[in-house]
């Protein structure tokens, strides 16, 4: 949590250090570092890690982490995944929590992402476009990316923290909280299951639906939420290898080796053609996974392709 001292002062002074953690418990209107997740490689390793245990998989929104404070006085407050105060960004978020809080909740804090929203297709835009919005001087009015909140847990509810409680338990009064409206609020799409051909047809849905990945997260052992912990795990697309992309670039460029390599080229500038501009866009460079058979064929092919300078389209 970030440190207010005016707090910790005087719980050091009236109980000392050892019990500063039951004397200065997380509270409202000040942030605690989100729970994190690290990464895997494969459906399998995850089904393989988690065997016997109860656990869920979540999309993986592309957005803004965000937690919100819903206040006693009936303020909102929003922080960063930083722990930076956002709440002038996000007047409509605002509205949102307001509208859709249930009568019975007089506080709570939701843990969430923040997500571009495109309300006529009903579709999650990119990051970028979420980001065009303005950091200050935000208005309703005038708002031209919507967002969408994804709700996936609940850290404080009515005076009482949650963060030691089970997410089994966290997750039901996360829903027993708040209305769903489509593109506005709603929870994180969730499925309950260990068998890996539907969490895989599961992670393939996720992907479609312009999200990231998964994110995977125990209901009921070691479930507590633990801020600044990487205890969840995420298996994102860019991990996975069956779900890496074939591309068809062109060298437009390369680099002479080092070492043993310095006779022949080492790395190659690689492009994809635009044909909107007409020009060559580079993408990335490669330099890895050859021999040097290979590398010395392709510096006696390429050899002869040689120009001074570079073209104009590139």
């Amino acid at each position: 949590m970030v440190p207010v001292y005016e707090k910790i002062v005087p719980a050091l002074l009236d109980g000392g250090v050892w019990n500063l953690a039951d004397t200065c418990s997380f509270s409202l209107g000040i942030p605690c570092e989100p729970m994190l997740s690290a990464p895997a490689k494969s459906v399998s390793e995850i089904v393989n890690r988690y065997h016997g245990i109860e656990y869920t998989c979540e999309y993986k929104y592309d957005g803004i982490r965000a937690q919100i404070h819903c206040m006693d006085d009936g303020s909102i407050r929003i922080f960063s995944r930083k722990l930076e105060c956002c709440t002038n960004q996000y007047p409509d978020v605002i509205l949102a929590i307001k509208r859709l809080k249930r009568g019975p909740v007089k506080s709570c804090v939701l843990d969430c992402e923040i997500v571009g929203y495109d309300s006529e297709q009903m579709k999650i835009l990119p990051l970028q476009k979420l980001m065009t919005r303005g950091r200050k001087g935000v208005h309703v009015d005038n708002i031209k990316i919507n967002a969408c909140i994804f709700a996936f847990d609940l850290l404080y509810l009515n005076g009482q923290s949650l963060l030691q409680e089970q997410l089994k338990i966290r997750r039901k009064l996360l829903k027993d909280s708040f209305e769903v409206e489509t593109g506005i609020l709603q929870f994180a799409t969730a499925l309950d299951s260990s068998n890996l051909d539907e969490i895989q047809v599961f992670l393939d849905k996720a992907v479609n639906a312009s999200c990231e990945g998964l994110v995977i997260k125990t209901l009921s052992v070691d479930a507590a939420y633990e801020p600044g912990k990487a205890k969840w795990v995420k298996l994102k697309k860019d991990y996975l290898e069956s779900m890496w992309d074939s591309l068809d670039l062109v060298p437009i460029g390369a680099y002479f080796g080092k070492g043993r390599r310095t006779a022949f080229y080492g790395t190659f500038l690689l492009a994809c053609y635009d044909p909107h501009k007409e020009e060559f866009q580079t993408v990335t460079k490669a330099g890895t996974g050859f021999s040097e058979e290979v590398l010395k064929e392709h510096c006696q092919i390429l050899g002869s392709k040689i120009i001074p300078k570079p073209k104009p389209y590139y």
